[in-house]
């Protein structure tokens, strides 16, 4: 049995009002808040009693863009240069990087992650991997393989990660596939890539029936077969990048001319694209942006923009791609700019957004947050985009994203108030994962 925690006189930020409360006294027994009031008398040897006077409380932080498997099969080079960039405190351990990487999220106060494209066999380990201790990884919510029509994308992925990507070739196909994945224990669907408005249909449709949440990533920038608004009238209620967005909301001649130039070879299609490029935010019409924010509000949908691993990439290309880096460079460098604007402009119209890396470095997660903050969400909407949102959206709030008796004991007790400074999200004193102290 787990020893009782009682944390005392602990400042509850509130995802739920939207407030930061007054000091309370917490009661955290097996994995669950028992009780949360003003004040909690228990004997001394009964609990293990945390002073939190002058600290702050939030719900465990969920990074909604991860792909973990490619944390394992890594040669021993990359192994070392993904250390490397974790910024890890403990010594490397050669094939032992997911498990080291795994425990720093908790350590960073990341107690859950939706890990969106990843074979089946290596997520299932993973996940049992983290549940045998509190501070050996986070809750996993897994998408396994990403789903999309043939020729494949992603195929690249399979080759080291066999599963990574996989075909659905029909509107049975992708019934059949749902079910299969909801037998093996996934807790979403991410489509990626090519599909058929009709296949599309029956596969959103065939997972309503299994409560499992779509999410979607177009693939390329342009030229893609589910845009954003396509997507919404299938029914999908999540989309990944901020750059998802761009082409749904060009400007109409820009639009008329992309869409005459489906059929078009590879080579005229490049050539188009990179006059968007060169244009950049001159090409997207604010009013269908502002349009586009209306229809996400009133479906709820949510985007997850992972700006972080843009900038990242804009700054350090080699790591990217290492033949042509100043190419990469710009190229990233402007998907930036334009997921700035992007979500700035949806932040002013109150659009659900979640906070996601679309990797696997820990510290990236709060990077997120800060690059978020400055493009206009307040600090508030920031850590609901990691806590509330992806609850609510994985049909889990009744036990995580927010703190409340009867909730799960995930926590993070911090030094400093999210509120007043994103930043202070790294003020970590305290993690509680499954009502044990884990950091």
């Amino acid at each position: 049995m787990h020893q009782p925690l009682l944390l005392k006189s602990v400042r509850i930020v509130d995802t739920i009002s939207g407030e930061v409360r007054e000091p309370l006294d917490m009661l955290v027994s097996e994995t669950d808040i028992q009780e949360i009031c003003q004040s909690i008398k228990r004997d001394a040897s009964s609990v293990h009693e945390i002073d939190c006077r002058g600290k702050f409380i939030i719900p465990g932080l969920f990074d909604c863009h991860t792909h973990l498997a490619a944390l394992t099969r890594q040669p021993l080079e990359v192994q070392k240069e993904i250390y490397n960039e974790c910024e890890l405190s403990e010594p490397f351990h050669e094939d032992k990087l997911d498990e080291q990487v795994l425990s720093d999220f908790v350590r960073r106060g990341v107690t859950q992650v939706r890990d969106l494209g990843g074979p089946i066999d290596i997520m299932t380990v993973m996940k049992e991997k983290a549940l045998r201790h509190p501070s050996a990884g986070p809750d996993i919510f897994f998408a396994g393989p990403m789903l999309e029509m043939p020729p494949l994308r992603g195929a690249q992925m399979n080759e080291r990660w066999p599963g990574w990507t996989v075909a659905v070739t029909s509107s049975a196909d992708a019934e059949n596939m749902v079910k299969s994945l909801q037998r093996a224990g996934v807790k979403m669907l991410k489509v990626f890539g090519r599909f058929e408005t009709v296949v599309l249909d029956s596969l959103v449709g065939c997972a309503r029936q299994f409560d499992l949440p779509v999410t979607c990533d177009p693939g390329p920038t342009f030229f893609h077969d589910i845009s954003v608004d396509i997507g919404i009238d299938s029914g999908i209620r999540c989309f990944e990048h901020a750059k998802s967005i761009w082409h749904t909301v060009l400007k109409d001649s820009l639009r008329n001319e992309h869409d005459e130039l489906r059929g078009a070879s590879p080579e005229v299609q490049r050539h188009f694209g990179q006059r968007l490029f060169d244009m950049g935010p001159e090409s997207i019409s604010t009013s269908k942006l502002c349009e586009l924010a209306r229809a996400m509000n009133e479906t709820g949908t949510l985007l997850c923009p992972t700006l972080h691993i843009f900038k990242f990439y804009s700054e350090k290309p080699h790591v990217f791609n290492d033949a042509e880096p100043e190419k990469f460079g710009q190229i990233f460098a402007k998907l930036f700019e334009i997921g700035c604007l992007i979500v700035s402009e949806l932040a002013k119209h109150e659009v659900r957004l979640l906070v996601g890396q679309d990797g696997y470095i820990p510290r990236f997660t709060h990077g997120e947050m800060v690059i978020l903050r400055q493009n206009g969400l307040s600090s508030m909407e920031v850590l609901k985009g990691a806590t509330r949102y992806p609850a609510e959206w994985l049909g889990i709030a009744d036990k995580y994203g927010s703190i409340a008796s009867g909730k799960k004991a995930n926590l993070v007790v911090l030094e400093r108030n999210p509120i007043e400074d994103i930043r202070n999200v790294q003020s970590v004193h305290v993690v509680i994962r499954d009502g044990v102290v884990a950091s």
